[in-house]
């Protein structure tokens, strides 16, 4: 970028045509850490550790299981990279 486009640049900013957003990344948006958090859930149920942890097969587990699923999809759906739609 030569020196004349910067300074055009910046006078574009300083005028109010262009601006310029901040934009998050991903591992700092809280949806994605709630769909690994969906994620991590269901592969340890897949794999059977409620169980030995002490969590019986049964309405609550089926509700846990569907709650990381949903929120596994959650993420996948997201955009944190504009803010405005989901």
């Amino acid at each position: 970028m030569s020196e004349m486009e910067r300074n055009e640049l910046i006078e574009a900013v300083e005028a109010g045509e262009l601006k310029i957003q901040a934009v998050q990344p991903r591992w700092k948006s809280w949806a994605v850490w709630v769909s690994v958090l969906g994620a991590v859930w269901t592969i340890l149920s897949a794999f059977g550790l409620p169980e030995k942890w002490g969590i019986p097969e049964g309405t609550f587990r089926s509700v846990v299981d569907a709650l990381g699923i949903i929120l596994v999809g959650f993420g996948i759906l997201n955009n944190p990279t504009d803010p405005e739609n989901f």
